[in-house]
């Protein structure tokens, strides 16, 4: 089978309906259009009208499947055989209504068919944008199709979602039209040119207030080290990049976890501290042991995450209990404290809770929110020094459109902090990018606008849906240098490393190579935001510099051996050292 992934976002169409287009025989049957039906019980269609009186149809995933073809639409077409080589364009115009997905969009699999099984299926998988859009997905046949055989089928089987779709058309075009002169939409966003004003602006931000100047002093026996070349380049930056990984690729020293220590200074552990991991014995043990490993090789630690109040997320022994209040809150005190106690000194900083916008079971279970802040006041008490944080998402996705939830967040926190005085410490915002790409002039606005709170920021679980590599590379860079030039954003996590088919985050490959994001990261990360500076110390033994705050390690020659040794180089401190040799 073939399947081609993409996620397209419309704001410009470089490959619009020019007038050289080829004219092709719309297949779609205009008398059965109109009487859509869905398979399967999870889902339902509503036929309405728009406001031109032209029809358009709501489909609502009411319940995730097991399988997505459980809900599925086959479009009536009619038909007849094709040659290899005939070229299709399926359009249409859609939107998102609702969404669970991170992303805050919707999204279908759509299967071009040409055989009587799936073995011939050609696969387009579409998210949805907030606002109207139209998209073209071009197919091309490789092999002969039976009148019998051809088809369009969408299928819609994800997580609880809607979305209206209209004008939809299959075209077929004349024998000898090439694919690539069909219409296609470009994937874009704003600020992308690369003259953008917003990038100049945050590469002067990243120099003022990432960087800052030091001072090394050298003396051997006594007097000034006079007229040494030497080398100061940076180890490890102090700003946190990192990235989700599980304790048994870190136990087992895996290919993952060996690719995580070349690119990372810290990390994030995926789903080993969630309570129903957590609840397994054997799954505790493998994450304890991957916790000493962890802080014996200096890596800080993000545990995710304490309290996430859905059943989905929480033991069976929740649900059965949920008309017995002190009983649930009895469960989820006793979780806190035990996680806490046995990963005390392991973890740096904790996602509290998460996603307590859609889940919202534990809430209505004991009545209010206070089960909620209390995981605020017990880390407090037992782990005044680790840090404490919030987690959502849809906050800076789906084009950053989301005012209702954005503002939901942010009052959400000050509410914890009125309840817990004043206890949240870090704002984690998860930025996993459908198709909708939010500009990054309006990324440092929604950062600005919650770093008003007076909190540190976490991008906390950093994906991407596109898989084009040219905008998918771009736009991780752009998003990097847009977070990093913000002064409140203290770390940046991207949910995943190597690629697990997934498609959401290949800094590596899976044949262990640098991946299309990876390549994002690297160039700023290990090259752009790397300070590796040469130099000579002057005669009072001294040499100077700017860099990237982090720790550094200098180098020369002296007496024909290499000196070597680490400094800190730290915000708003003089960061003069002097050295004896």
């Amino acid at each position: 089978m073939k399947h081609l992934f993409i996620l397209y976002f419309t704001l410009i169409s470089a490959f619009s309906l020019a007038q050289n287009t080829p004219k092709g025989e719309d297949l779609i049957n205009t008398d059965k259009i109109k009487f859509l039906n869905n398979k399967g019980d999870f889902s339902k269609i509503e036929k309405t009208k728009d406001k031109d009186d032209n029809f358009q149809f709501l489909f609502e995933t009411l319940e995730e499947p097991k399988f997505i073809y459980n809900c599925a639409t086959k479009f009536p077409i009619h038909q007849k055989g094709y040659r290899k080589g005939t070229v299709f364009l399926l359009s249409f115009k859609a939107k998102t209504e609702t969404a669970s997905l991170e992303t805050g969009e919707a999204k279908a699999l759509f299967i071009f068919k040409q055989t009587s099984d799936y073995k011939g299926n050609i696969d387009y998988t579409q998210s949805f944008s907030s606002e109207w859009q139209t998209y073209y997905l071009p197919f091309e046949t490789d092999r002969y199709v039976k009148k019998e055989d051809l088809g369009i089928v969408m299928q819609y089987g994800y997580r609880p979602q809607s979305f209206l779709i209209k004008d939809i058309k299959f075209e077929v075009f004349p024998e000898g039209t090439n694919i690539e002169s069909l219409p296609k939409t470009e994937i874009t966003y704003i600020g992308m040119e690369s003259d953008a004003q917003w990038r100049k602006d945050a590469i002067k931000r990243i120099e003022a207030v990432r960087q800052g100047k030091f001072t090394l002093q050298f003396y051997k026996d006594g007097q000034p080290l006079q007229n040494k070349s030497l080398n100061v380049k940076l180890k490890s930056h102090a700003f946190l990049f990192g990235a989700r990984m599980a304790a048994e690729d870190i136990v087992n020293e895996t290919d993952d976890y060996k690719n995580f220590k070349k690119a990372f200074n810290s990390l994030v552990l995926g789903n080993d501290l969630k309570i129903k991991h957590w609840q397994r014995e054997d799954n505790r043990e493998i994450t304890l042991k991957a916790l000493d490993k962890l802080k014996e090789e200096g890596y800080p630690v993000k545990g995710h995450v304490l309290i996430w109040p859905g059943f989905n997320y929480l033991t069976k022994e929740v649900r059965q209990n949920k008309n017995n209040p002190q009983k649930v809150t009895e469960i989820i005190e006793n979780h806190v404290n035990s996680i806490l106690d046995a990963t005390e000194g392991k973890i740096t900083h904790w996602d509290v809770v998460n996603e307590a916008y859609t889940n919202r079971d534990l809430q209505k279970i004991t009545g209010s929110e206070d089960i909620l802040y209390n995981g605020f006041k017990t880390i407090a008490k037992k782990q005044p020094k680790v840090r404490r944080f919030t987690n959502e998402y849809g906050i800076i996705s789906k084009g950053g459109i989301d005012t209702q939830k954005q503002q939901w967040y942010y009052d959400f926190i000050k509410r914890i902090d009125e309840n817990t005085g004043g206890l949240v410490q870090g704002i984690g915002i998860q930025s996993h990018m459908g198709s909708d790409l939010t500009p990054p002039a309006k990324v440092l606005e929604i950062l600005s606008f919650y770093a008003t709170l007076g909190k540190q920021i976490s991008i906390s679980e950093f994906t991407m849906d596109i898989q084009e590599a040219k905008v998918r590379e771009q736009y991780t860079r752009d998003f990097m240098i847009a977070a990093f030039s913000h002064p409140s954003v203290s770390e940046f996590l991207f949910w995943g490393n190597t690629e697990d088919g997934r498609g959401k985050s290949d800094i590596f490959t899976k044949d262990n190579k640098i991946g299309v994001m990876g390549k994002a990261y690297f160039s700023l990360v290990h090259d752009a935001w790397k300070t590796n500076l040469n130099g000579e110390t002057s005669e009072d033994g001294t040499v100077s510099g700017i860099g990237f705050f982090g720790e550094y390690e200098y180098s020369f020659v002296e007496d024909g051996k290499v000196v070597t040794g680490t400094f800190q180089l730290k915000p708003r401190q003089t960061n003069f050292y002097k050295i004896e040799l």
